[in-house]
């Protein structure tokens, strides 16, 4: 039987279920196949070059044919036949995008286009629907439609980190546009409007006068003191008296991004700040090493989060909690043994300019949000 299948045998039959090493008479490879593999696959002796070879001769196309099969699918070759399993650079002809396609997949079945078909635009494509829905891109294409992408709002001229994928589905994606637009669409009446008050803690002092973005006089229920809030930014950010309770940032007022060393960690922290706090307790201090001033704070929101997009495409985890807590891990940072401090200032200097190292930034008489790696009011991390 190994004979007529062009096999020398290198021992007696061990039994029709064991390997049984033999030499092929073809390449002079050394095998060990089963009698009951060739006898009821049908199958070769030889499972190294013959076998290859054979594979080989069967996928071997004419390059003419693969060619015409290719233009058939609606694919131009742009270099000679590699063969039916290897890249083969192509142009679509209905939109000229240029993609490495595999004449393997294309006889398959798989040879749409996916530009065509919407699942990865180039970056001409992506760049003209940014632009058609009034966003100017401010950084290259990120290669993926959920990847959040720096740009520049034509309406409002403030700065945007909206995916492709959202603008695909809802067109012009905009916060600062949307908070411009939000209080006409929330506009309270007055029963409404001293409900809103009272649930905050604030009782009005003056009659309704039917604007919710108009401040109001009233008094905190908690400690007597007198302010005059807008009922329209209550229930967004959550604040009443602003003498009693903890002032997040306002993202139309100036603010700062700050890039931060946590010396015992080795970690590299990233946020956003209104006002002159430091981030620092008596266990984990923070170093603040650059700044940038901004005239509004959503923009530093959009700076550092397109500095996050960059740091984990680019495979630069966040730093673990270490010992505070092992599983958890500051969603802000990175550790300084895979990036580097002139790394992040580049990538942040790219698209805001030159940052400052002053010692302090100068003060806005806010406090630092939430987006301070790792902070919080009372233990000095984040909870």
């Amino acid at each position: 039987m190994l004979i007529d299948r062009g096999a020398r045998p290198l021992e007696a039959f061990p039994g029709s279920q064991r390997p049984w090493r033999c030499q092929c008479m073809t390449c002079g490879q050394i095998n060990a196949p089963r009698y009951n593999d060739i006898v009821n696959k049908g199958g070769g002796v030889c499972r190294g070059v013959c076998r290859s070879q054979k594979i080989a001769t069967r996928l071997k196309h004419n390059s003419h044919a693969a060619a015409a099969t290719m233009q058939r699918w609606g694919w131009l070759p742009l270099e000679p036949y590699p063969g039916a399993a290897k890249p083969w650079p192509s142009r679509c002809a209905q939109c000229a995008t240029v993609k490495i396609k595999r004449l393997s997949h294309v006889r398959n079945g798989r040879a749409r286009c996916s530009n065509c078909a919407g699942r990865a635009p180039d970056t001409a494509t992506a760049t003209a629907i940014m632009r058609a829905a009034e966003l100017i891109p401010l950084a290259p294409y990120p290669g993926q439609q959920m990847r959040p992408w720096l740009s520049r709002c034509r309406r409002c001229r403030h700065l945007a980190t909206p995916t492709l994928a959202s603008v695909r589905l809802r067109g012009h994606y905009c916060w600062a546009c949307k908070a411009v637009a939000f209080p006409a669409r929330a506009a309270l009446d007055e029963e409404q409007a001293v409900a809103c008050m009272l649930t905050h803690g604030l009782e009005p002092l003056d009659p309704y006068s039917g604007d919710a973005n108009t401040p109001w006089k009233s008094r905190c229920t908690t400690c007597d003191r007198k302010s005059e809030p807008v009922p329209t930014s209550l229930p967004g950010h959550h604040r009443g008296c602003p003498f009693c309770a903890r002032l997040d940032i306002s993202p139309t007022e100036p603010g700062h991004l700050y890039l931060a060393v946590q010396d015992d960690l080795q970690a590299l922290g990233w946020g956003v700040a209104q006002g002159r706090r430091r981030l620092h307790d008596a266990r984990r201090a923070w170093r603040p090493l650059a700044w940038w001033h901004l005239p509004a704070a959503q923009d530093a929101w959009a700076f550092a989060r397109h500095l996050k997009q960059q740091l984990r495409s680019n495979g630069f985890p966040p730093v673990s909690r270490g010992d505070i807590s092992p599983d958890a891990a500051w969603a802000q940072t990175a550790s300084l043994d895979e990036v580097s401090v002139d790394h992040a200032v580049r990538l942040v200097e790219r698209v805001a300019g030159p940052a400052s190292h002053e010692a302090d930034p100068p003060a806005l008489d806010k406090q630092a949000s939430s987006c301070t790696p790792g902070w919080n009011a009372a233990s000095g991390l984040k909870a």
